[in-house]
């Protein structure tokens, strides 16, 4: 049997921004998300090119009670939010550093369907 927290603080490195008692880092990043619309994140705030796609992270406290997910609401569940940082992390010029592998480009999660199940509880 695998554990939730097996995989959040091993292949699924979310441990790496979502820590402390709220589960949240209290920063902002670029998590390669497609825009939807034009939403330049934190940008918009401090007029700072490289603050272009950084949101602000969130808690996970409660998580599967606050559907919808995403500072967007562009996923309706948490399987979709995994399977996104598993697979689907968009190359930006601003991604944050956690997300991307040696070569620069979106790291691949890689998660198996035991793993993503596990993650999403």
């Amino acid at each position: 049997m695998l554990f939730r927290s097996q995989v959040f603080t091993g292949p699924g490195r979310c441990v790496i921004c979502h820590s402390g008692g709220l589960f949240a880092d209290d920063q902002f990043h670029n998590e390669g998300l497609r825009p939807i619309a034009e939403d330049n994140g934190r940008q918009a705030v401090t007029g700072n090119p490289a603050d272009a796609g950084r949101f602000k992270t969130p808690s996970l406290r409660n998580i599967a009670l606050t559907a919808p997910y995403m500072h967007d609401g562009r996923f309706e569940t948490l399987a979709e939010v995994i399977e996104f940082y598993n697979a689907e992390v968009e190359p930006h010029p601003n991604l944050d550093r956690r997300l991307q592998g040696p070569d620069g480009q979106p790291r691949r999660l890689n998660l198996s369907d035991q793993e993503k199940a596990a993650l999403a509880g």
